[in-house]
C-alpha cells in the first residue's frame, strides 16, 4: 500500500512540476519588466495623448448644427488644458510632452511638427529627445486578468482583457497603446475632475516605485558582490 501511495504522490509532483515549466519565461518576470519600464520611464519621456472628438464635431457640422460643434470644441479645449496643466504642476517623475491623439501614427514615425505647446498648438520648436517613452490618456482602462493559474509565486503575470474595468482615469500604455501591467502603477483614477490629485498621485506612485526598484536592486547587487567575494 505504502508503495501505491509513493507511486501516486511521484507522479502528481512530476505533472505539477511539468505544468510549471510549461509556463511562459514572462510569468515569473512580471516584476523585473515593470522594474526595467519605470527605470527606463525615469530617463525617457511621458507622451500625453490629447483627445479632440474630430468625428462628432464634424458631423455636427454638416447636419448643420454648428452651435453644438462649438460647444463640444470649447468643452474638449478646456478639458485639455485642465489635463496639460496637471502635469505641467503636479508631474516631475519624467519629461512630459502633449499631442493629440490622432497623430499618435505620427509620433510612432517620428514625424516633426506634432507636440502640443501651452496653447494646444503644434510647435515645431518641441522636439522629442528621449529614446525610451510611454503613452497616456485620460480614458478607460480593462481588467489584467491572470494568465498563470499553475503560478504560486507571488510574482504572477496578468494581461487586459477585452472587459472595461472602469473610465475617468490615467491610463500609461507602450507603444501599442495596451496597457501596462502590475505592478507598474499604470491606472490612476480621477475623481470628480480632480487631474490634479490624479497627477500627484501618479507622479507619487512612480517615484515609490523607482525607490523601491532601486533598493531592491542594490540589496541584489551587495547581495552577488558578498557571494563572489573569495572566501577567507
Amino acid at each position: 500500500m505504502r508503495s501505491t501511495w509513493l507511486f501516486l504522490f511521484f507522479c502528481f509532483a512530476t505533472c505539477f512540476t511539468s505544468a510549471q515549466d510549461s509556463i511562459p519565461k514572462r510569468v515569473s518576470s512580471n516584476r523585473y519588466y515593470a522594474a526595467q519600464e519605470i527605470k527606463a520611464l525615469k530617463h525617457g519621456a511621458l507622451i500625453v495623448r490629447l483627445k479632440t472628438n474630430d468625428k462628432s464635431v464634424d458631423a455636427y457640422r454638416k447636419a448643420g448644427q454648428n452651435a453644438i460643434a462649438d460647444k463640444i470644441v470649447e468643452d474638449r479645449v478646456a478639458l485639455n488644458l485642465k489635463i496639460m496643466d496637471a502635469f505641467k504642476y503636479n508631474f516631475s517623475f519624467c519629461k512630459v510632452y502633449f499631442i493629440y491623439a490622432k497623430n499618435t501614427d505620427a509620433l510612432l514615425k517620428h514625424e516633426p511638427n506634432i507636440f502640443l505647446n501651452s496653447n494646444l498648438l503644434p510647435d515645431s520648436t518641441i522636439k522629442l529627445k528621449e529614446d525610451y517613452f510611454l503613452i497616456a490618456e485620460y480614458g478607460s482602462f480593462t481588467e489584467n486578468e491572470r494568465v498563470d493559474e499553475f503560478h504560486y509565486s507571488g510574482v504572477y503575470t496578468t494581461q487586459p482583457s477585452s472587459s472595461t474595468a472602469g473610465s475617468n482615469a490615467l491610463v500609461i500604455m507602450d507603444t501599442t497603446l495596451t496597457q501596462l501591467q502590475e505592478p507598474f502603477p499604470f491606472v490612476v483614477p480621477v475623481y470628480l475632475g480632480g487631474y490634479n490629485k490624479a497627477v500627484e498621485q501618479l507622479d507619487r506612485q512612480l517615484t515609490k516605485s523607482y525607490e523601491h526598484f532601486r533598493y531592491d536592486e542594490a540589496i541584489s547587487i551587495e547581495k552577488l558582490k558578498k557571494e563572489e567575494a573569495p572566501k577567507k
